[in-house]
């Protein structure tokens, strides 16, 4: 267990001890915890490492090589060390997930494997050598020899069975090769299963590629209030944003909060605003404009209260980042928390206007409901070093085989897609149940005429639809009552047209909406459209007829509910009565008949109950004074 206290964990104001102890973590793409690329091909990479590390990195100021375990004089032997075949090739190794060799291993490796070759490439290179000199040979020699380091790399992986993709992704070696949303640092402090972990996110493109180096540099800084950042979040109708200074404020000796950590009491907001628009129904979810775009503008009251908050909350927020527009010229960092591309849009215009500004990011962690404690957890969140564990490698099994299942994914896939490959009929199938179900009927008649589909042609698949084989058997089946009467009168389907198991349409009607649907059509198309005794329709109905059966109906109903509604109430009243007696029986039983009130008793009990404090008083202490009266006058 580190004994690291929490204060001294803020990333811009590090104690000494943590910021010395501070180590950069590499890690391949398996997360192997790797040396940094510190190579003499690669003299860039060296020196920001160098930079970075130059009191922290043992792989950069000691003068030894840990993979190859040699030791040096100077650090220009180990540099040269670093352009050596011998250190080349322990380093392909150990991407490899292969064990180092010393110098007289290489050498059996060699020989033993690629002897051969190695008889070939001297008498190619003997004759080549009379022509164009020594120089070129060795130039030669070393390509040949390259060649022969990667024949037996691939030689040794065969033997372990392992994939060329999981090389092709452990080749990639980076600091921010983490797997996660956080930069992890070794520290002395903490114990050997325990690292720091600090945001990505508080890094900019340049800074991130020297992560130490900045932390260095943020800590050095003696004024940190010129130093700011700014939070926004938004959603729901809810709005909260803030500027905030990378120093904090001094609480020492301030009274502790309950509802606030000691670092959240730290936080130093320059300026801070919350907005808050009724624009989400609720426990429904989601905006109106997103409510809109799905399901179509909706014409309610409340509906247009919410589109106006929208954008009533839109002006605010505008206005507000045009204020503290000043500020935001300044910030290191921009986080933004919301819902949709347009809320970011709106602060892309004001901030960058409408060009991608790199400032601005997300939380990369989850907020909850935008306020300013909320901004001050997450501002804590962002800006304090975390102890975690220290990510373990993967297992081996798993990284070889992850390029085999995608690709076996991905050819599953484009085999359900081809074995999903639809004919015309099922196509046509597919559309008009569709648009059945909408109650798209223009868009039906339209993609009729367009195909040259008959109203009565059977579903397909057939073994999907037997009991429903045509557009009118499933409208009635489904129970669309009103699509049943544009297909009978409109499009002229045919209600006589049987499925296998000798049902017509009317007989799969499940409601007698359903069922008033067909005999409505016969009402209007008159007896000459059809047969429809073979149809099995009942008698033909208006839709006066329909709606007056439809009215008797909800009156039965409504009479059958108050009969039931007026029984359970005295039955109800019956239980009370025998509650109420078998209680006055259990009291008399305990305490006797006791006395009698008369009515007004009671008239006076309920007057009290009417009073005031005050008044109840004043009138007890009347009766108090009376009594007394009373009583000195029985005395007399």
């Amino acid at each position: 267990m580190s004994m690291v206290k929490k204060n001294e964990l803020y990333v811009y104001e590090l104690s000494a001890p943590v910021l010395r102890s501070l180590n950069l973590m590499v890690f391949d793409a398996t997360l192997r915890e790797v040396e940094p690329p510190l190579r003499g091909a690669n003299d860039d990479t060296e020196s920001a490492y160098s930079s970075s590390n130059a009191n922290n990195q043992v792989h950069s100021n000691h003068l030894h090589c840990n993979l190859c375990r040699l030791e040096f004089t100077d650090q220009k032997t180990r540099r040269e060390h670093f352009k050596t075949t011998f250190h080349i090739f322990n380093v392909k190794r150990n991407l490899k997930g292969l064990s180092s060799v010393d110098e007289p291993e290489l050498e059996r490796i060699l020989q033993q494997t690629n002897e051969v070759q190695t008889d070939e490439f001297s008498s190619g290179e003997s004759s080549s050598n009379e022509d164009n000199g020594e120089e070129e040979s060795e130039d030669s020699t070393e390509e040949s020899m390259d060649i022969i380091l990667e024949q037996t790399l691939e030689k040794e992986l065969e033997d372990i069975s392992l994939t060329s993709s999981e090389f092709t992704n452990a080749s990639v070696i980076s600091h921010l090769a983490t797997r996660s949303s956080q930069i992890y640092f070794k520290s002395q402090l903490l114990s050997d299963s325990e690292v720091f972990g600090v945001y990505k996110s508080l890094f900019t493109q340049g800074s991130i590629k020297n992560p130490l180096s900045s932390i260095q540099a943020w800590n050095e800084l003696e004024d940190q209030g010129i130093s700011i950042s700014a939070m926004f979040m938004m959603g729901g109708g809810h709005f909260a944003g803030a500027i905030v200074s990378h120093q904090r404020i001094n609480v020492h000796g301030n009274t502790k909060k309950q509802d606030e950590s000691v670092q959240e009491q730290q936080v130093n907001f320059i300026e801070h605003k919350t907005f808050h628009r009724y624009t989400t129904r609720r426990k429904q979810g989601g905006s109106q404009s997103a409510m809109d775009n799905s399901k179509g503008k909706a014409n309610s009251a409340g509906s247009s209260l919410r589109r106006y908050n929208e954008a009533a909350l839109r002006v605010d927020i505008n206005n507000l980042l045009k204020e503290w527009k000043p500020y935001l010229s300044k910030c290191q960092n921009i986080f933004l928390r919301s819902r949709n591309s347009q809320d970011r849009k709106l602060f892309n215009e004001i901030i960058s206007q409408g060009k991608p500004d790199p400032r601005l990011k997300s939380f990369p962690f989850t907020t909850t409901r935008p306020s300013i404690k909320e901004l001050k957890r997450s501002w804590c969140e962002l800006t304090y070093l975390k102890i975690v564990p220290k990510p373990k490698p993967l297992p081996s099994a798993v990284t070889s085989t992850t390029a085999a299942k995608a690709s076996s994914k991905r050819a599953q896939k484009l085999e359900e897609r081809s074995a999903k490959i639809l004919s015309a009929e099922e196509k046509h199938t597919e559309h008009l149940l569709s648009l059945l179900d909408k109650g798209r009927a223009p868009l039906i008649i339209a993609y009729l005429r367009k195909n040259g589909i008959d109203v009565n042609f059977k579903l397909a698949p057939i073994n999907h639809h037997v009991v429903a084989p045509t557009m009118l058997h499933y409208a009635s089946q489904q129970g669309l009552k009103q699509m049943v009467i544009i297909l009978l009168t409109t499009i002229k389907a045919d209600p006589r047209v049987k499925n296998n198991l000798d049902r017509t349409p009317w007989d799969l009607a499940k409601t007698a909406q359903t069922r008033y649907s067909f005999q409505i059509a016969r009402h209007l198309l008159g007896e000459s459209f059809t047969d429809w005794d073979e149809a099995h329709v009942g008698e033909p109905l208006s839709r006066e007829q329909v709606d007056e059966l439809n009215k008797q109906e909800e009156d039965r109903e409504n009479l059958a509910a108050q009969v039931a509604m007026r029984k359970e109430l005295d039955d109800i009243k019956e239980k009370q009565k025998l509650e109420e007696e078998k209680h006055r029986l259990e009291n008399v039983a305990k305490k006797g008949l006791g006395r009698v009130l008369d009515s007004s008793s009671v008239i006076r009990e309920q007057n009290l109950n009417s009073l005031s404090d005050e008044q109840r008083r004043r009138l007890m202490r009347e009766q108090r004074a009376r009594a007394a009266e009373a009583r000195m006058a029985a005395r007399k």
